[in-house]
């Protein structure tokens, strides 16, 4: 090989490994790009809302769908039930969490299966703010005249905590008339434990 054949070869081989270097350097700005984004292409990050309590041992951040919240909040009672099948009773709580969700949410645990949700309706229930009282024992009423299901006995313990709950507030005297009745007709249509309740109220 001459001189002239041995430059060639050099300068290709230059030529050659500073391309390799170029496409190394934007491959890796990609990678950076890519994990920097917390939301996959596919998904318009637009259209969901990433739930910010989910626990570490869930996994993937999991999300709502906010068009299904929407027409929830602003739509019919089938809209809420859609909602409530869709998170079911522990995921409608852990979206009650967020000021901007909770109304919709206590509104659709009426329809959630099961009484997971239950304890957390009782407590709103005897709470300080009215409104969400009101939308609590809406759905604890809800939740009492339903046809028995069978996942229902997986619930026993939140069943019989919001049982005590309600109990706790239709005797307490000092809460409004209104929660108090709606805390005795839930109880008297609940498959709660035999209790004797207030006789000083008309709850029909």
């Amino acid at each position: 090989m001459d001189t002239l054949q041995r430059k060639r070869v050099l300068v290709a081989g230059a030529t050659g490994a500073l391309l390799g270097l170029s496409l190394f350097g934007a491959c890796g700005a990609c990678g950076k790009g890519l994990g920097a984004s917390t939301v996959p292409s596919a998904l318009p990050s637009a259209a969901y809302l990433k739930r910010t309590e989910a626990p570490a041992e869930a996994g993937p951040v999991a999300v709502r769908d906010v068009a299904m919240w929407t027409s929830a909040r602003e739509g019919t009672t089938e809209d809420l039930a859609s909602l409530a099948t869709h998170e079911g009773g522990a995921g409608l709580v852990e979206a009650a969490s967020e000021p901007e969700l909770r109304p919709t949410a206590l509104r659709a645990m009426g329809f959630a299966r099961g009484w997971a949700q239950l304890p957390f309706l009782t407590t709103a229930a005897s709470g300080k703010s009215d409104d969400e009282a009101r939308l609590a024992l809406a759905s604890v009423l809800e939740l009492a005249a339903r046809p028995r299901r069978s996942e229902d006995v997986e619930d026993v313990e939140e069943l019989g905590e919001g049982c005590a709950k309600l109990l706790a507030l239709a005797r307490e005297a000092s809460q409004p008339r209104e929660r108090r009745v709606g805390a005795i007709r839930a109880l008297r249509m609940m498959p709660c434990p035999k209790q004797d309740l207030p006789a000083d109220l008309d709850a029909k």
